[in-house]
């Protein structure tokens, strides 16, 4: 690139950024959305820690989607290195997406806690095993691989379109439980507990192995490395903990696990999974503080 002296400033911006790889990063579904902001800032964390080795990065929002239209975008390439979490499911290998295998969550999320409704708060909390629990219907995301997770179980779930509905759905009793990761409930329910009839429960969690990684087009090789590269680094030298931290202690407190009743259930989507060494970073909430 030929550069003109009296613009040297101007024409060195533009080789910046012209040397600067774009991420492209899934954006909330709504202002009071924030299911996705610890992700973004994983995803630069990531970034920032390869940024020696790797070169300056840009990132930008993709346009507002739900999960079954972000599978899509990323089978499609449509988005420059386009990034999204997701739980395992061997079935999206077959859309032409790989996952970088590292659990960004950390496995808490697989800790499930549940929004419910005030009239049926201490019906729930009366369940004595898995099979009275068991009769209660649940709300999920269209695309979420809860659903499969919950059906596997016996248990009858309704999919959802639009995330903030499910809020107002089970407040009103259209479903019983609309249940979240432990990490996730006091945001949300701070979020939304304005909406009529809105409780959550207290004594019970049903669980089960969830590692939550980001998924990109299989094309995205240099991608991958480097946020693969970029997530241990993090892990290692501590920042990424206490970024996990920051992020959801607070929920994770209070929710008070170790006073719920834990139901542990199978996954059946990890059965394509050909490596377990995801679980070395999971967090256990009953060993550690």
């Amino acid at each position: 690139m030929r550069c003109i002296l009296p613009a040297f400033l101007l024409c060195l911006l533009s080789v910046q950024s012209m040397a600067a790889t774009t991420f492209t990063y899934r954006a909330p579904e709504s202002g009071k959305d924030a299911r996705y902001n610890y992700d973004t800032s994983v995803l630069e964390l990531a970034l920032k820690k390869t940024r020696e080795a790797y070169g300056d990065y840009v990132l930008k929002p993709s346009p507002v989607m739900n999960f079954a239209r972000a599978i899509r975008s990323a089978e499609q390439n449509q988005y420059e290195n386009f990034f999204f979490k997701q739980s395992y499911d061997s079935a999206l290998e077959q859309k032409e997406l790989v996952y970088v295998p590292f659990p960004i969550d950390l496995g808490i999320v697989g800790y499930r806690v549940c929004f419910l409704s005030k009239k049926i708060k201490e019906r729930v909390a009366s369940a004595k095993s898995f099979a009275e629990l068991s009769q209660f219907t649940h709300g999920q995301g269209v695309g979420w691989a809860d659903t499969r997770i919950l059906e596997n179980s016996g248990m009858k779930v309704t999919s959802v379109h639009n995330y903030e509905s499910l809020f107002h759905l089970v407040a009103a009793n259209r479903f019983d439980l609309f249940c979240r990761g432990a990490n996730e409930l006091y945001e949300e329910y701070n979020a939304y507990k304005h909406i009529k009839n809105l409780s959550y429960d207290t004594s019970m969690s049903i669980a089960y192995p969830l590692p939550r990684f980001f998924y990109t087009h299989k094309s995205n090789t240099a991608a991958i490395e480097r946020v693969y590269k970029g997530l241990r680094m993090a892990y290692k030298d501590g920042s990424l903990k206490l970024l996990w931290l920051k992020s959801y202690k607070q929920s994770i407190d209070f929710v008070e696990l170790s006073k719920r009743q834990i139901y542990w259930i199978e996954n059946p989507n990890l059965k394509g999974l050909e490596s377990d060494e995801y679980r070395q970073y999971f967090y256990d909430p009953f060993k550690e503080n």
